[in-house]
């Protein structure tokens, strides 16, 4: 299989050469328009499930049969339909990445609750569902909120909207409104031009004056310095009102203590922006 071809192409050539062969997990939800790869497109392998007689060369194949109501047609690819596809990712991506992936899904209409009452369900796929948000608007804002929910803090609200007066709103990629606090994932995309650090900055800056703080998230945050960001909103937060309890603050200090073990030396590298 020539490796130049996008993903998309090879999938529909394995697809249509092979009958039995459903296109899945993360090569479906590629196809299904998802940001989900961590390595470049033409690095990725085609992933498929077929029934074990069969030989899919140039492929991961998963060994298995498929319900034929979880099998449909996309763009020329015989794949997994986008609810097993978002359960499939579920179940197999480590948990940031499937929190992520599933926001995706929801946002593009699939019914998350559904997939709790789906076959082969079990405690770590149900409480990986728990944490789905429609309102994360990229992967790393919802790696962003997982990794402050798993951090013991109080779950924040996404897309939050805050009035400015006017007619005016701006809206926060997650936020406690009753403590007036938000944190905001700085990705590369939309926050690296002069223009875009000044609207940030100016839009923070009015924020503040209406009383909120807001604590911006650098790319570079995520994973190494993972402790370092659950101690400064955990601190904001109690600054700010909030009040963790005894059995609360162990937990943050738990789990702060524990991504001081989990830094990686050599952290993956993403094409998340």
């Amino acid at each position: 299989m020539n490796a130049s071809l996008s993903l998309l192409h090879r999938a529909e050539r394995i697809t249509r050469s092979v009958r039995q062969a459903v296109a899945c997990r993360q090569t479906a939800a590629h196809i299904w328009g998802l940001s989900v790869l961590s390595v470049p497109e033409p690095d990725w392998p085609v992933e498929v499930i077929a029934p074990a007689h069969l030989t899919v060369p140039g492929c991961v194949t998963y060994v298995g049969e498929l319900p034929a109501d979880d099998v449909t047609e996309h763009k020329g690819v015989r794949l997994t339909t986008m609810a097993r596809t978002a359960l499939d990712c579920a179940r197999s991506l480590p948990r940031l990445d499937a929190v992520a992936a599933l926001d995706q899904f929801a946002r593009r209409g699939v019914d998350i609750e559904a997939l709790w009452h789906r076959p082969l369900n079990s405690w770590r796929l149900r409480d990986t569902l728990s944490l789905v948000d429609h309102g994360a608007a990229s992967p790393r804002e919802s790696w962003l909120r997982v990794i402050l929910v798993e951090g013991g803090l109080p779950r924040p609200a996404t897309q939050l909207g805050v009035d400015l007066g006017g007619g005016r709103r701006a809206y926060l990629d997650l936020g406690w409104e009753p403590y007036r606090l938000g944190v905001e994932y700085d990705g590369q995309e939309h926050h690296t031009s002069p223009g875009d650090r000044q609207r940030d900055t100016d839009r923070r800056e009015e924020l503040r004056r209406l009383g909120w703080r807001v604590i911006a998230v650098r790319r570079d945050v995520i994973p190494g310095q993972i402790a370092d960001l659950l101690r400064s909103v955990a601190d904001a937060l109690i600054q700010r009102g909030w009040q963790p309890g005894p059995e609360g603050t162990t937990r943050i200090l738990r789990q702060i203590r524990a991504a001081r073990r989990k830094v990686p030396r050599h952290p993956r590298h993403r094409r998340f922006s």
